[in-house]
């Protein structure tokens, strides 16, 4: 989807740990290029957070 980074993959994920958790939290509440806040959810910003640790950490 537009460039998003596969689940699990860690390459994918690489460029984007790069930044600090506080940012890659801030791109997923508030959105970034195409992709929409939240993910165009209505989810909770807890509940994004613990979505981003999840993807995170698996990527790892």
């Amino acid at each position: 989807m537009l460039g998003a980074p596969k689940f699990g993959s860690k390459e994918d994920w690489a460029p984007r740990l790069k930044d600090s958790m506080d940012t890659v939290y801030n791109y997923a509440l508030h959105g970034k290029g195409a992709m929409p806040p939240k993910g165009g959810s209505s989810a909770s910003d807890a509940d994004v957070k613990a979505a981003v640790d999840y993807m995170v950490n698996a990527a790892k």
